[in-house]
């Protein structure tokens, strides 16, 4: 149940940034047919001829502060987990965008 809950959220943010994208007009969607892969979304400007790939990502935020060996205690609860591009991404130049 779980995992069908974080999939069916992922899709609705991903639809969300579709609609945002299409809202201009120089800009055509494009969507890979199984939805797997290292990109979620391809755009083309039709203007300048630019092809933009995205990664689309849900926004996470931290449970809890994280205390290391260390000691030192980071106040980090609430703040946003920022996820990284994988290498297959970044030699695609992929861009990871949030809703």
């Amino acid at each position: 149940m779980a995992r069908r809950k974080t999939a069916t959220k992922g899709l609705i943010n991903e639809l969300a940034v579709q609609l945002k994208l299409a809202k201009d007009p120089n800009i055509i969607v494009f969507t890979p047919l199984g939805g797997l892969g290292p990109i979620d979304i391809v755009t083309l400007n039709m203007q300048t001829n630019e092809y933009t790939a995205y990664d689309v990502k849900t926004k996470n935020y931290r449970g809890k502060d994280y205390t290391p060996k260390d000691g030192y205690k980071r106040n980090s609860k609430g703040s946003l987990i920022n996820r990284q591009t994988t290498a297959e991404q970044k030699k695609l130049k992929v861009k990871i965008i949030y809703p």
